[in-house]
């Protein structure tokens, strides 16, 4: 079967200089020294330091750090998101891994996986439930969209030789 394991940084991964550089960090963007940035102590700090950011930009940047949804966010909640991209960076820097083709054996396990009813082709609700599970969320028009990216002769379901161009495409 094919798993793909995702990497969520924690506060544990960093290490205690870059903590205490965080922290620093933190305390100058807290300008009333509360213990939590405010959207507007936040877009000041984002302004400062990245002029370029437009004010949307900053705004969702806020909504992905504000991790309890309070709005506003605290010392954890910037040192996790910091962690992540810090994360991120370090991945981009990385080599990337090389291709390597999967089995047709691997490529008709992980078919068999997702193509629950046995019909041989993955359904709409069989690719949503797939989708769900690995958590991608996504509208019914991005939904869509990603349907008809992959089910390449249109009759609206994922075949076996549809979903190894698309696994092929993305391993």
């Amino acid at each position: 079967l094919l798993y793909t394991i995702k990497f969520e940084p924690t506060m544990t991964d960093l290490s205690p200089l870059q903590r205490e550089k965080l922290c620093r960090i933190f305390r100058q963007f807290d300008s009333d020294g509360n213990g939590t940035l405010s959207l507007r102590e936040f877009r000041r700090a984002c302004r400062r330091f990245s002029p370029v950011m437009s004010v949307l930009e900053i705004d969702r940047l806020a909504l992905e750090m504000d991790i309890d949804g309070n709005g506003l966010i605290d010392l954890e909640e910037f040192c996790l998101c910091m962690a992540r991209y810090i994360a991120r960076k370090q991945q981009a820097k990385a080599p990337p891994a090389p291709k390597q083709s999967l089995s047709t054996k691997q490529l008709r396990d992980a078919f068999n996986y997702f193509d629950k009813d046995m019909s041989g082709s993955i359904s709409q609700g069989e690719l949503r439930q797939v989708m769900q599970t690995l958590g991608i969320r996504c509208n019914d028009a991005e939904f869509k969209a990603l349907l008809d990216s992959v089910d390449q002769n249109g009759d609206g379901v994922v075949d076996f030789p549809e979903f190894c161009t698309l696994l092929n495409s993305i391993v």
